[in-house]
């Protein structure tokens, strides 16, 4: 398939991956893709200047959920936190480049820049702004599904199949969005920045390159690319300030879109146990689960329990017509 249906260029060798941020079955379909493309370089969405602090992942000690802390420096208010768990589709790529030798390189935007700008009233920390869009609805509406957050978990977290789920996935955002150009100016900048990284890997003469980002990106990242002049005048005159990173620990709470941030999810626990248990099996083992905390607890939590409550996901799910519970 060509680059422009999203997912690999037969000229260039370059295979987009476009995840969802914090989804199991994106991350193990990156796993996947990964295998069987066997890259030798992975560019992964994420600041450019958070790259020197990837060599830690393989770090026994470095252990998910973490996250990387950008701060401006002598300005700790002026901050941005990006997460990252083990079903994170990043995390993974990361881990996979490591143990292979890969060249891993950050394509994003650098913190310099998007940190120069002035904080909120606030003067709270800031989450790294991952959303810059919402296609997902409009593609489940037009599919009849009002929830945009279950139906993209029913057609890609649910499965995660490898390269084949990323050309679906490309195919619909280039449907949803069209061609490179920017919705506003951080997402053109932004995406000026990652094509630049594309083609400066390209021209050091890897062969196989693995590009994860978030599948509204992939349309930007697809052939044929502006010329590098436009993203060069996209680019040029940005604010700059130094800024510092490093490794901090994290929780499955503040990953939760509720009480974490904005391109959290519902239940970090539950896709933590999905990612860990993809099979059929998955439902009963996270109800044992459940019944072991009853019992430490005191309450009671019989096989029958166990038996019932299952069967009951199954049913509901098959009965919504959704692939799993």
């Amino acid at each position: 398939m060509s680059q422009g249906a999203g997912s690999h260029s037969e000229a260039g060798g370059v295979h987009l991956l476009g995840v969802r941020h914090h989804g199991p079955g994106s991350a193990r379909a990156v796993v996947r893709a990964l295998e069987e493309v066997q890259p030798t370089a992975v560019l992964v969405e994420l600041p450019a200047d958070c790259e020197p602090a990837l060599r830690w992942v393989a770090d026994p000690h470095l252990v998910p959920p973490v996250a990387l802390l950008g701060t401006v420096a002598g300005q700790p208010g002026r901050a941005a936190f990006l997460p990252f768990a083990e079903f994170s589709p990043e995390w993974q790529a990361f881990r996979w480049a490591v143990a292979h030798g890969a060249a891993l390189r950050a394509v994003d935007l650098p913190l310099q820049h998007s940190l120069a700008h002035e904080p909120g009233d606030d003067g709270e920390l800031l989450l790294a702004d991952r959303a810059v869009a919402d296609p997902l609805a409009e593609l489940a509406a037009a599919a009849g599904d009002p929830d945009a957050e279950r139906w993209w978990e029913d057609v890609v977290e649910h499965r995660g199949e490898g390269l084949a789920a990323f050309a679906a996935v490309a195919e619909a955002m280039a449907a949803v969005r069209g061609g490179w150009e920017a919705a506003t100016t951080r997402e053109a900048q932004r995406e000026a920045y990652m094509r630049k990284v594309l083609r400066a890997t390209l021209a050091d003469g890897h062969k196989r390159i693995v590009v994860v980002c978030g599948a509204w990106h992939v349309p930007a990242l697809a052939a044929p690319l502006p010329s590098a002049a436009v993203d060069a005048r996209t680019l040029r005159g940005l604010p700059k300030v130094k800024v510092g990173v490093s490794w901090v620990p994290w929780t499955h709470r503040r990953l939760a879109t509720v009480t974490g941030y904005g391109a959290g999810v519902r239940s970090p626990g539950w896709y933590a146990h999905v990612f860990r248990h993809p099979g059929d099996d998955g439902v009963a083992r996270w109800f044992a689960g459940a019944a072991r905390l009853l019992r430490e607890h005191g309450m009671s939590a019989s096989p029958d329990h166990l038996i019932a409550a299952t069967r009951s996901a199954d049913a509901l799910a098959a009965l919504r017509s959704r692939p799993r519970a």
